[in-house]
């Protein structure tokens, strides 16, 4: 019997909107793309390097509804970066869910941040959901980019920080960066003077803010999540936390490597099912 209660919200990296040559060649890993995050069965949906999906009347936001039998699509459209690509992101939302505003925020962000308050069944407040794709290369500014998030894990407030967050979770085991070229470096470790090893500021703020990591209540810290490719570093940074208030609501998290293992992306899918019954009655 199904459970009306439960929502299920999936994270996933598209690279390039699953098409080649950066998003402009063919739909290579389209429909291998659609199908895997189908049979995922998500209630809602946050999707990163949604390249193209502005052009032609969002015409690609709208094939991905329609293949993933979702119900609507929000474009958050992101700025363009030194080499022109302009990485969107996107929140879907299924039948169960409803939507009662969105936005996008690209002034403080490398990326864009995009962002929606999504109504479910059995809440008289809304969830607040925030799609990330951080800076891949400063450090210090995915720590800027994460600040104004602090107030979501105020108590009462039921919220969600989901994405790529482009640097290492909390938990996860130092790597050998000695894998990675010297010139990849500076977006991954401490600035020169502040210790060594990986930076992860930007997590250990919004750990501090009280956030909960969805991996560390299911042991699953150490499970990476992208960076597969040859000469990379395996690591877990596609996230999902959520406010201290929401907490009591995790029933589940997984990582999703189809993605990886059949070529569709360099990044697993991620996961969470709520039970939003255990939340009892919001005042």
């Amino acid at each position: 019997m199904p459970n009306d209660s439960l929502l299920r919200i999936v994270t996933f990296n598209t690279l390039f909107g699953g098409h080649a040559d950066d998003g402009l060649g063919p739909a290579d890993w389209w429909d291998a793309q659609m199908a895997f995050l189908c049979s995922l069965r998500p209630d809602v949906l946050a999707l990163q390097e949604c390249n193209f999906f502005d052009l032609l009347g969002r015409r690609r936001l709208h094939r991905a509804v329609a293949d993933l039998d979702m119900t609507r699509g929000f474009l958050a459209e992101a700025n363009s970066t030194t080499s022109d690509h302009r990485f969107h992101s996107a929140i879907l939302t299924g039948s169960t869910v409803g939507v009662v505003a969105e936005g996008s925020d690209r002034a403080r962000y490398h990326h864009v941040l995009g962002w929606a308050n999504l109504v479910a069944p059995g809440l008289e407040r809304p969830i607040e959901l925030r799609n990330l794709h951080l800076d891949p290369f400063d450090p210090r500014n995915r720590a800027r980019e994460v600040a104004p998030l602090e107030v979501l894990a105020a108590p009462g407030r039921l919220s969600l920080v989901v994405g790529d967050i482009n640097t290492i979770g909390l938990g996860f085991p130092e790597p050998d960066w000695s894998q990675l070229p010297a010139h990849l470096l500076n977006g991954h470790l401490r600035a020169p003077g502040q210790g060594e090893g990986s930076d992860r500021e930007a997590l250990e703020l919004l750990d501090r803010a009280g956030f909960v990591d969805a991996s560390s209540r299911f042991g699953q810290e150490d499970v990476p999540t992208a960076a597969f490719g040859v000469g990379d570093v395996p690591r877990r940074q596609d996230i999902v936390l959520v406010s201290p208030a929401l907490a009591p609501a995790l029933v589940g998290y997984r990582v999703h490597m189809e993605p990886v293992e059949k070529g569709m992306s360099d990044h697993a899918a991620v996961s969470v099912d709520l039970d939003l019954s255990l939340l009892g009655r919001q005042e």
